[in-house]
């Protein structure tokens, strides 16, 4: 009997897998963004890890503290100092001292040049994708403009610990964020496609904002089992 549950699940698992890409194939559609019929479906919901919502609320707020550093630092070099402090004792405040990547470590030393502090700063895009999958932010709207940076500071700011701000969060389904990571797998594909032909990306779509919620999004699923938020794998 076990064995029959255990075929009828994966059967299930596929189905929905099937759905979930005609349906991103759908959206592309109405966007006029090419696409491949053959580009493969993502992984199933019994596929991928599934993670808390203390896991990605630590990851978020890491991230934008590592964010606001690395804007001061691009924009204003010499408030770099007082923002690593500043930043830093943020870090203390919500107990995330052990939790700065090897990327973030360098972004707070300074041990990086200047083209680092403004990769760093697209990172808000792969935040944002935390603050949708925390139920925070709506919706992710179609990947042509870049998100509302002060609203996301805000998310963080108006806490005062990570316990409050835990509080506010409401952990999507993981129905929902594997939509988004099969749909952004598609539209990555795009964006790739166009610049191997030399091309500028198709419908308005921005490149670097595709390219970084999908680094988001397949940090949720840990698609590619290394769970390193510094080199997600976005394979198309």
């Amino acid at each position: 009997m076990d064995i029959v549950t255990g075929i009828d699940d994966n059967r299930h698992e596929l189905k929905e897998a099937q759905m979930r890409k005609k349906r991103s194939i759908e959206i592309l559609k109405a966007h006029n963004v090419p696409y491949i019929p053959h580009l493969p479906m993502i992984a199933t919901a019994d596929q991928v890890r599934v993670r808390t919502v203390e896991e990605i609320a630590r990851r978020a707020v890491t991230c934008l503290l590592a964010i606001q550093v690395a804007c001061d630092a691009a924009g204003a070099p010499g408030n770099f100092k007082k923002s690593r402090k500043y930043f830093g004792e943020k870090l203390t405040e919500f107990g995330l001292e052990g939790c700065l990547t090897t990327k973030e470590q360098k972004i707070f030393k300074g041990k990086c040049n200047n083209q680092d502090f403004v990769n760093m700063t697209w990172k808000y895009e792969a935040y944002w994708v935390l603050l949708w999958a925390l139920g925070i932010v709506d919706q992710l709207e179609y990947p042509s403009e870049a998100c509302d940076c002060e609203f996301g500071i805000n998310a963080v700011a108006e806490c005062e610990s990570m316990e409050e701000f835990i509080e506010k969060t409401k952990l999507r389904d993981i129905a929902e964020i594997l939509d988004e990571a099969d749909l952004i797998f598609r539209y990555d594909w795009a964006c790739v496609d166009a610049r191997i032909h030399e091309e500028e990306a198709p419908a308005g779509l921005d490149p670097d904002v595709v390219y970084e919620r999908h680094c988001g999004l397949n940090w949720l699923i840990d698609a590619d089992g290394a769970d390193d938020w510094d080199n997600v794998a976005t394979d198309t």
